[in-house]
């Protein structure tokens, strides 16, 4: 019980130290800012293809190509191999695969466990290769900005990158396992992608009823 307590005791004390730092060093404006720009990004997404939808695409025949084409384990594999490895596949387009389910919602939470294992895959290909000198010079320059950006933020930034599709999660995974960030540490704070997926995979969810939202328009 004590080492438990312990555990959370120090969880804790790193929080309240992160806050402090990051309030100094900027995180809270860069995160409004991101916030704001991922708002405007949707708008400008989402309008225009209601209005396309409704005159002159019938996405849902798209729609179902996309999901009846492939098997339910072939998608489910490749979006934990795409998690694992640099996130080479935007996660939207397995989170428009899952409304088609009767109950999307427990899809939804699978993809995020799903991609939070990715991230646990991700810490520990960066620690293989922070041992590879060669791969390890190679891998900074390529994640320069990610390593800079963790090695100022810590552990907030792992819980930018889960939140907000602006950086690839892997990359930022990897990045701070370069760093020999704590493992036990992004197990906590990798949770947030559980919920990123949560969310937005209800926004799809809404937007992807097609039929009852071109109704109105």
């Amino acid at each position: 019980m004590a080492k438990g307590n312990s555990f959370f005791s120090d969880i804790w004390i790193h929080i309240k130290g992160l806050h402090i730092t990051n309030k100094k060093g900027g995180l809270y404006g860069y995160m409004g800012w991101n916030f704001l720009k991922i708002v405007a990004l949707y708008i400008i997404i989402i309008v225009p293809l209601l209005i396309l939808g409704k005159h002159l695409i019938d996405f849902n025949r798209l729609f179902h190509l996309l999901t009846d084409n492939f098997s339910d384990a072939f998608i489910i594999v490749t979006f934990l191999v795409s998690e694992s490895l640099l996130g080479m596949i935007p996660p939207d387009l397995f989170l428009i695969w899952a409304t088609k389910f009767h109950s999307p919602f427990l899809v939804f939470l699978m993809l995020g466990i799903l991609s939070y294992m990715g991230g646990i895959a991700s810490y520990w290909i960066g620690y293989w290769i922070a041992k590879n000198p060669k791969f390890k010079a190679y891998s900074e320059r390529k994640l320069g900005n990610y390593i800079l950006l963790s090695n100022k933020w810590g552990g907030a930034f792992i819980v930018i990158a889960a939140l907000f599709p602006l950086s690839p999660f892997s990359m930022v995974v990897i990045a701070t396992s370069l760093l020999k960030y704590p493992f036990r540490l992004y197990l906590v704070f990798g949770l947030s992608r559980i919920v990123r997926y949560a969310v937005q995979g209800l926004m799809y969810e809404g937007l992807f009823h097609l039929d009852s939202i071109f109704a109105y328009l």
